[in-house]
């Protein structure tokens, strides 16, 4: 399955707050070998949010939205969710009785609006905060704060079924500068294989990847005799 995540906040564009929701759902995705094929942040903007989500719902068979369900000015994503899908933006009587036990405040605007979602929602309840998530169409929208969208999100993630997907690396010693030439040669002899080089302080991790697992194998062992041949120090990456 391919999917889209889309991260809304404007404190994730000013860098206030490190975007560990979207790392996190993309690392459980992977995974379950389903392709993770756009990471987007977008600000508290209800045209934004809507653009945004309309693409992504077209072009990926899911996608994956996190933050503004709270009851503040600039929790605006579930307007933006409605409007993207041109559906009506609705009290859930189920939510909102719910939410009025949950929040500690007198505020009926903060429930109203907490408990206000897409016509036709699915609900996905929130065992952390207040505000629950929810699947409508081919997008799942989840709370922002890092502990409520994990548990509204394992919930989501249960339905997705586990793919074939086998992963390895190898770490390098020095510059990737070392490695080029062997580096690509696996990669044209194995097409099939996803093969990534990520450059860290001293070393390379270069990462193997893909649906059949032997051919995954294949590729690291091919790249460790390369290495190996040119006397380049590698080993196996735990």
């Amino acid at each position: 399955m391919r999917v889209a995540i889309i991260s809304v906040g404007n404190e994730l564009l000013r860098g206030d707050t490190v975007n560990t929701n979207a790392s996190y759902i993309a690392k459980k995705l992977t995974e379950l070998g389903h392709e993770v094929k756009r990471i987007l942040v977008i600000p508290d903007s209800v045209e934004e949010i809507a653009d945004e989500i309309g693409k992504a719902s077209r072009l990926f068979d899911f996608v994956f939205v996190t933050g503004g369900l709270g009851a503040t000015h600039d929790d605006v994503t579930s307007e933006g969710v409605a409007k993207a899908l041109k559906r009506e933006l609705k009290i859930n009587k189920e939510v909102y009785e719910r939410v009025k036990t949950k929040i500690k405040s007198d505020s009926e605007l903060a429930v109203r609006k907490i408990s206000s979602v897409p016509e036709g929602s699915e609900i996905v309840w929130n065992d952390v905060g207040a505000a629950p998530a929810y699947i409508v169409e081919n997008v799942a929208v989840m709370p922002g704060v890092p502990e409520e969208m994990k548990n509204t999100f394992e919930k989501i993630l249960n339905r997705f079924e586990k793919l074939e997907y086998f992963e390895d690396q190898v770490r390098v010693d020095g510059y990737e500068s070392r490695i080029l030439e062997e580096l690509n040669k696996v990669v044209d002899e194995f097409p099939d294989v996803e093969i990534g080089s990520y450059p860290k302080f001293g070393y390379v991790i270069v990462k193997f990847s893909g649906k059949n697992r032997e051919r995954v194998r294949s590729a690291v062992e091919r790249f460790r005799q390369l290495l190996k041949r040119h006397e380049i120090s590698g080993f196996l990456h735990d």
